[in-house]
């Protein structure tokens, strides 16, 4: 992937190096010696990426970031030092760095970080066009998109969705299976795409400080007030509030923000006058709230504000043909981050996640993949190194059974019993040459029939090319 880098650096001879070395992978080279040519270098080349060191003649190199993304918020910028902590790490991130490098560095590694950094750009470029052709859809950058039918229902119905700039939406399902990208992913394809996206867990705080926090409250209004603290809803004007984990909500809290839904107005604790905003609201749950409603533990009325268009998101086990697409996603993540040299997954650790539960969903196979790389040794992640315990499937509530085998909801308008029947049949092929590594004869053998029926079923699917590709990682 060629691309218009900029190097910053004040040290002739590591410009002079990059440059030779960057231009012999194809990329065009741009180069600055202090922040101010940096600056100009950006407005004049726009570059795809910035390589930018931390140490500067004339100025910091993190004030430079931050001018850096005052003119273009989406730049990819790498920031270079020999002389990094965890702290000042921790503020090149939170500075919008992409990527912290420590000199000196194998250009490997700084190749890597590169691609990945473009890779991320490309995802921005492609949210940007999506918008300019009005599709209303954009992948945030480093997203996996799931291939699974219940998810691509989803986007689906996200892309219709987003447009809709004040519509709620409620997103429900387990702990872990990515509500809050989903609700990102909504706020990013939507025209406030480009304003604030502000989150706060319901359950992580209590009730007084969760006030506090979502509408602000005005100096002397309790003991610490020593000044006037604009809430989230303030601070998220003509963008998106996204309210996870909203059946923790507190009854008097939930007053306050059904008042918001139906007027978009609201009072910060201790305030007295009104305070209009232009905000959509998000909320997610891992909780049944019309159960909670029936039971008198949340607001009908809020409940249906929330729910214009409510989203279910199905858990990992629903959705086994994601499970090896984000497991290689955040190796790759991990891999870069924890500077290893990894080629992929083992066969018999794509045989072990495929047959583990993932009670904790996403997040618990991204936890898992993190610790396996930052503890593993060799090219490759093995079964040993997951170090999963082997976990029954929890038994789905009535109904999911069917959804499960189907990939999805039953449709609408029925289904074509030999077509379903045909579906599942290869998804049980998939998974078992799956968790046999590749191996068609011990694949035959798990699904309990001879090779040749086998190879007529791969055959038939054409899904042997996907199952070398699947086993040679």
């Amino acid at each position: 992937m060629s691309a218009q880098l900029l190097v910053v650096d004040d040290q002739g001879s590591i410009l002079q190096f990059l440059r030779q070395t960057l231009a012999s992978e194809g990329h065009t080279i741009g180069t600055a010696a202090n922040g101010e040519e940096a600056l100009a270098a950006v407005r004049e080349l726009i570059p795809d990426l910035v390589l930018l060191d931390m140490i500067l003649p004339d100025r910091h190199g993190l004030d430079v970031l931050r001018e850096i993304h005052a003119l273009f918020p989406r730049m990819c910028v790498i920031i270079m030092s020999a002389h990094i902590d965890l702290e000042t790490a921790v503020d090149a991130m939170r500075a919008g760095a992409f990527d912290v490098i420590r000199k000196p560095f194998k250009i490997e590694q700084l190749s890597l970080a590169i691609r990945r950094g473009l890779e991320a750009t490309r995802d921005a470029a492609e949210l940007a066009a999506l918008r300019r052709r009005g599709q209303g859809f954009a992948r945030t950058p480093g997203m996996v998109m799931s291939e699974a039918p219940a998810m691509l229902e989803i986007y689906a119905t996200v892309r219709k969705i987003a447009q809709g700039e004040r519509t709620s939406v409620l997103i429900e399902g387990e702990s872990g299976v990515g509500k809050d990208v989903l609700a990102n992913l909504i706020h990013a394809s939507s025209p406030r795409g480009d304003k604030a996206f502000l989150e706060i867990n319901c359950a992580a705080l209590p009730e007084k400080l969760l006030e506090s926090e979502l509408f602000g409250h005005e100096q002397g209004a309790f003991t610490d007030a020593g000044q006037l603290k604009q809430g989230l809803l303030e601070l998220a004007h003509h963008g998106t509030v996204f309210l996870d984990e909203i059946g923790e909500m507190a009854p008097t809290l939930q007053v306050k923000l059904l008042r918001v839904l139906e007027r978009q107005t609201f009072r910060r604790v201790g305030g007295l006058k009104d305070i209009t905003v232009d905000v959509r609201i998000i909320s997610a749950t891992n909780r049944d709230l019309a159960a909670m409603v029936r039971e008198g533990r949340f607001r009908e009325d809020l409940y249906y504000r929330l729910k214009v268009v409510p989203l279910r998101v199905p858990s990992l086990r629903e959705r086994p043909e994601d499970i090896l697409p984000l497991a290689d996603h955040f190796l790759r993540v991990y891999a870069l981050q924890f500077h290893k040299r990894l080629t992929g997954l083992a066969p018999d650790a794509v045989g072990a996640l495929l047959a583990y539960a993932w009670p904790g969903n996403i997040r618990e196979l991204r936890n898992v993949i993190e610790r396996a790389v930052l503890l593993g040794e060799g090219e490759t992640i093995d079964a040993i190194q997951l170090n999963l315990t082997e976990a029954k499937p929890p038994a789905l509530p009535p109904g999911e059974e069917l959804t499960a085998l189907l990939g999805g909801p039953w449709p609408a308008d029925g289904l074509h019993l030999e077509e379903t029947l045909a579906r599942a049949e290869e998804r049980c092929v998939r998974q078992a040459l799956a968790l046999a590594g590749g191996n068609q004869t011990r694949a035959a053998e798990l699904l309990g029939m001879n090779r040749d029926k086998l190879r007529y079923r791969l055959k038939m699917y054409n899904i042997s090319e996907a199952v070398r590709e699947s086993s040679s990682r």
